[in-house]
């Protein structure tokens, strides 16, 4: 039965996303996307309250879920650059979905899930070597993060067809969370 509930929900998911390849988010409508699909619409009902929560729940199966279990197995490197390359493969889609603002956008969503993993990190392993300031907690070290990172995702998106790589953001993610700012600030100058 759980199968059958799922293979639904993909199925949902497709359709959604087929639409969106041809309509703004705005225009398509739950008919729409349950006509696609083959379904009746109060079977979408059955599996989601709206079309945001469909676009979470595409987020959480395409990448949260797997970055999850990578942080649960301290792979870190491995989190983040998959994280990247899953966006990447539905690159159209989340573009998309990124210009969509207001509450329960993907941006929001975004945002939200990153700051839980980070927050999940950070309690499970503590917080070292920082100076007693009520400031640096961790949900504003959670938050801080979450955002620099969604940031840098609406960034490469946004760029279009100057395409960086995912190595490449992995490489920048990467050096710019191990350098403050005054570590990449020429002094010389």
């Amino acid at each position: 039965m759980e199968q059958k509930k799922d293979l639904t929900k993909k199925l949902i998911a497709e359709s959604f996303q087929s639409l969106l390849e041809k309509h703004p988010f705005d225009k398509i409508t739950i008919r729409m996307i349950t006509d696609q699909a083959g379904l009746i619409r109060p079977t979408f009902y059955n599996h989601f309250q709206d079309k945001y929560d469909l676009v979470e729940w595409i987020f959480s199966e395409d990448i949260v879920s797997e970055v999850d279990r990578l942080l649960q197995h301290g792979m870190q490197q491995e989190a983040i650059k998959f994280l990247f390359t899953g966006i990447h493969k539905n690159r159209k889609f989340y573009a998309k979905m990124l210009q969509v603002s207001g509450q329960n956008s993907l941006e929001e969503v975004l945002v939200r899930r990153l700051e839980e993993l980070f927050r999940r990190e950070i309690t499970e392993k503590g917080i070292k070597d920082v100076p007693q300031n009520r400031v640096l907690n961790v949900t504003y070290v959670s938050r801080y993060y979450a955002l620099g990172l969604a940031t840098s995702i609406e960034a490469w998106l946004a760029g279009g067809d100057n395409e960086v790589s995912v190595d490449e953001l992995t490489e920048a993610y990467e050096f710019l969370i191990t350098h403050s700012i005054y570590d990449i600030i020429n002094e010389d100058v």
